[in-house]
């Protein structure tokens, strides 16, 4: 079972309060809001491999990642895995579910490694919203994003190859407005996981890195993968469809 701090220490607040500014669904709340919702939240510490919530489950909390990553996935009858997402630190996952009529969890989540998570209740923090249109406004921009993130993955797993798939998220683990030639990306989630993401079999998601190795737009070393020609994976990503 993932352990639960209720009491924040000085320096677990202050650290929570840094994070909910940084992060878009609390970006809007005035100082007030934010301090009095660091004063109700807790911290979950989670080992690899330990669930935060299941498909189903009530949904009281919505979460910013501060460290770690989580898999965010549904499982067929069968056992099949499904993974819908990959948070990485910094950003919030289960917001809608806050809103929903009914609130319960759509997905399963899942620590990759050791993770820490901010739980924010959600009745408390709708109960700030109600006090700033600002903060409304931030909620809807990033349920928007999120929105629109969707369509473009629904577009790429649509109409893109496997090899584009991967390329696509390869070049999404850069920085922001990377400019250099090439580069080397760790993976941060078994290859496995990140297959299931890109709609890939574990056996097509080998072959693929293969055969963009022979084709010399990046070399494979166990976790890390180089980038040799990133201009050139760019045009591929774009161009190449079903």
């Amino acid at each position: 079972m993932p352990q639960v701090i209720t009491r924040l220490s000085t320096i677990q607040r202050e650290r929570a309060l840094s994070q909910l500014k940084a992060a878009v669904l609390f970006s809007g709340l005035e100082e007030h809001s934010l301090q009095t919702i660091v004063e109700r939240m807790c911290l979950v510490l989670l080992q690899d491999g330990e669930t935060l919530f299941n498909r189903g489950d009530a949904a009281p909390s919505v979460y910013l990642l501060s460290t770690g990553q989580i898999k965010l996935a549904r499982r067929r009858p069968n056992g099949a895995e499904k993974v819908i997402s990959l948070v990485t630190p910094g950003n919030t996952f289960a917001e809608a579910v806050i809103f929903a009529s009914e609130r319960r969890y759509p997905v399963d989540a899942e620590s990759i490694g050791a993770s820490t998570v901010w739980a924010v209740n959600g009745d408390h923090y709708c109960a700030e919203l109600q006090q700033s249109t600002s903060a409304c406004f931030s909620v809807l921009k990033r349920l928007t994003e999120r929105l629109h993130e969707q369509v473009a993955d629904i577009e790429r797993l649509s109409l893109h190859t496997a090899s584009s798939r991967l390329i696509a998220y390869l070049l999404g683990q850069l920085p922001d407005r990377f400019e250099g030639d090439t580069a080397i990306i760790r993976l941060q989630a078994p290859k496995n996981v990140i297959a299931s993401r890109l709609s890939i079999v574990p056996a097509t998601f080998s072959r693929t890195l293969a055969k963009l190795s022979r084709e010399g737009l990046l070399g494979v070393r166990e976790k890390e993968i180089e980038l040799l020609d990133i201009d050139a994976m760019r045009n591929y990503a774009e161009d190449t469809v079903v």
